[in-house]
């Protein structure tokens, strides 16, 4: 079953319980958080959220991820989401991943790699031996970039980059046939 995305405006929140969000096609809807979910620490009302949810046992619909999009103060576009995981022996641990997208501007492979986002300005991110970049980076490609929490000295480090690439078949019976390709390393 494929998860459905619902973008829109927190409403009403209720950590472990409940979020109400406030969407331009389906008005106010209230939907159920899993138990086990872990919402980023930046989730209030008034502010604009992803929720990924399916279709829960008695009809209802629960929330399996959250993520919030803000705009830092140096201009990134900055997505958050935190999974929380539990091991077989019982420790729980909670990832935040953060992402920032946008064009490549100008990429020198093994030592940096500039974007322009979408507000126009321009990040330069640092590659370093652990940086994680799949082959076909070019100029004019839309990335999404996750930065590393180590800098190299004032500039930010690439952990790891991915792009998609879509292709489209049209047969001779014109039936168009799309083909999306996730690519990282």
């Amino acid at each position: 079953m494929k998860p459905v995305i619902i973008n829109g405006e927190v409403v009403r929140y209720e950590p472990g319980h409940v979020i109400v969000i406030r969407s331009k096609d389906k008005g106010e809807v209230s939907y159920t958080l899993m138990p086990s979910l872990t919402v980023p620490s930046d989730v209030q009302v008034g502010r604009t959220v992803t929720l990924y949810t399916e279709a829960g046992e008695d009809g209802a619909t629960l929330v399996k991820r959250v993520t919030t999009t803000s705009v830092t103060p140096s201009g990134n576009v900055k997505r958050t989401t935190e999974e929380t995981r539990t091991s077989p022996s019982g420790v729980r641990t909670t990832e935040t991943t953060t992402t920032v997208s946008g064009t490549v501007q100008a990429f020198e492979p093994s030592k940096s790699i500039t974007i322009t986002r979408a507000d126009g300005t321009q990040m330069t991110y640092m590659i370093s031996d652990e940086s994680q970049l799949p082959t076909g980076i070019a100029v004019g490609r839309r990335v999404t970039i996750y930065p590393s929490t180590v800098t190299s000295g004032s500039e930010p480090m690439v952990r790891r980059v991915v792009y998609t690439t879509t292709k489209t078949k049209t047969n001779k019976h014109g039936e168009t046939k799309t083909k999306t390709e996730i690519h990282h390393n």
